[in-house]
């Protein structure tokens, strides 16, 4: 039977460095961005002013970003969905 996982697990390969930090955790993250999004969500008391306006950026950007993938996501299947639809009515038609 697995053992349940409390604290996330990471491995780092041997002879890299991770771009980012958390300095009050100590997780790596891949990227400053993913580093600014989990300050500002794990540890917002001991977020700067610089480091919540970094945040609040990065947020906006990713929520951006992930409206624009459920548009083109929503737009692909209705475009699926009336491709079956006229083909279907054509074929048995």
């Amino acid at each position: 039977m697995p053992r349940p996982i409390t604290e996330p697990e990471f491995a780092i390969p041997d002879g890299e460095q991770p771009p980012a930090r958390c300095p009050h955790c100590d997780r790596p993250f891949r990227s400053e961005e993913l580093y600014v999004l989990h300050l500002g969500e794990d540890h917002p008391e001991a977020c700067t002013p610089t480091e919540r306006e970094a945040y609040e950026e990065a947020y906006d950007a990713e929520s951006h970003d992930l409206f624009t993938f459920h548009a083109k996501v929503v737009v692909a299947l209705t475009l699926l969905f009336f491709t079956f639809a006229y083909t279907y009515a054509v074929v048995w038609n």
